[in-house]
């Protein structure tokens, strides 16, 4: 069996890499994040550092490691309820909670690439407080007509692990589920916690294709499945007279989605213009659209500056209600699933963002003695969502805005 591997390794070897040319390229890339946002009665903090390394031994191989992490602080929705149910009651019945978490993921890949085809393999690895996280992907690329049309084909797999609350034995229904309270005690042998197991299967394909040299195509199709524990576990429902519920949701969802990209060279303004269109539907009844447009322009050989914007719609899932207490849709039960979550909800979404890009080059030779090139790039972005139906006990969400600035640094050597 190992013969078969190694001789069967060799053969893909053999068909891919041209030849066994030093190619002696490294090049170092970290980016940091910032995400805040603070719609009503909630808000939330994110920065995410990260850093890859890339080394190209040989011509025909690409390996890369990197890691990032995300730190978290803020406060989110723990206990939901509409606007029927908080009306009837003088207590509120709306809280928040706080958050703290810190997500640290490993990662790591291999190309192996020829005139026209590279075949890649990597796998990363997460941790949070909560949630566990194993990633495996491969991706195949072919290039045709003279590098005019690029076919891509990927399919990844996530083995994830969600810490939960281990229920009472008498808690046969999940309408009598408790929310987890915190984290302590996750991947522990801990009596009171529990892993719920999630898998992630999901396929890519897409046809590239250069019409002219100023305009170019690309179809994406987009397809995953996901099995297992998809619920908030903080999070609580009220369903009820003195009925509090975990949140529930189904554990088992499909998505689709295609994307349509053009981009164009504008000669005369030294700038390229991107539309791409977007559309979504899940197994869980929600149906979204997205459209992108960005404009890119040059300024002399180092500096370039883009501005974006986005348009995004959708539905709300099946189940979705803002109150399961009872009431006129869209109030009321909605079968046996029930959520808090606004992003299950119907809204709409606008984004307008800026990014400016810095590349110095030395004349000739490198900096140093070894560095190519250095890049620099910094980006902002706000969004804004309109939520038709989501309310926090009967009061319409407000200052729901997200705020996004990254700084990114790369050098080529």
């Amino acid at each position: 069996m190992l013969r078969a591997v190694v001789v069967a390794l060799g053969c893909v070897l053999t068909l891919v890499a041209p030849g066994s040319a030093r190619a002696q390229v490294g090049e170092f890339d970290t980016t940091h994040t910032v995400f805040y946002e603070a719609p009503t009665r909630t808000h939330m903090f994110v920065y995410s550092p990260s850093g890859d390394v890339t080394a190209s031994p040989w011509s025909w191989l690409d390996v890369r490691g990197g890691w990032e992490a995300d730190v978290v602080s803020g406060a989110s929705v723990s206990t939901k309820a509409g606007g029927v149910y908080q009306a009837s009651h003088a207590a509120d019945v709306v809280s928040t909670a706080s958050v703290r978490d810190l997500r640290n993921m490993a990662r790591g890949e291999a190309t192996v690439k020829g005139d026209l085809t590279s075949l890649t393999a990597g796998y990363a690895y997460s941790t949070e407080n909560d949630y566990r996280s194993n990633s495996l992907h491969v991706n195949a690329r072919t290039d045709a007509l003279q590098h005019n049309t690029q076919f891509e084909l990927s399919y990844a797999h996530n083995f994830d692990g969600v810490c939960n609350r281990v229920q009472d034995g008498s808690a046969t229904s999940p309408t009598l589920w408790v929310a987890l309270e915190d984290s302590s005690g996750c991947f522990t042998k801990s009596a009171t916690r529990v892993t719920d197991t999630i898998g992630i299967d999901t396929i890519e394909t897409s046809w590239g294709q250069s019409w002219t040299p100023i305009f170019e195509t690309q179809l994406t199709y987009t397809a995953q499945l996901v099995d297992g524990f998809q619920s908030d576990p903080y999070r609580s429902v009220i369903l009820g007279e003195g009925i509090k519920a975990q949140e529930h949701v189904p554990d088992e969802r499909a998505r689709e989605a295609l994307t349509a990209r053009m981009a164009v060279y504008l000669r005369a303004l030294r700038a390229a213009f991107r539309l791409s269109v977007r559309g979504y539907y899940d197994t869980w009844a929600i149906r979204s659209g997205t459209v992108e447009a960005e404009l890119e322009k040059s300024f002399g050989e180092s500096f370039r500056l883009m501005a974006r914007g986005r348009l995004y719609s959708q539905t709300g899932a099946v189940f979705w209600s803002d109150d399961y207490t009872g009431g006129a849709p869209p109030l009321g039960p909605r079968g046996q699933y029930f959520t808090g979550d606004r992003e299950l909800s119907p809204f709409w979404s606008w984004l307008g963002g800026l990014r400016a890009i810095w590349t110095l080059r030395p004349a000739e030779g490198r900096f140093i003695g070894f560095i190519e090139s250095f890049k620099l790039g910094l980006s902002g972005s706000v969004t804004g969502f309109s939520y038709s139906q989501y309310t926090l006990g009967g009061i319409p969400v407000s200052n729901a805005r997200a705020y996004v600035g990254t700084l990114s640094f790369n050098v080529v050597f």
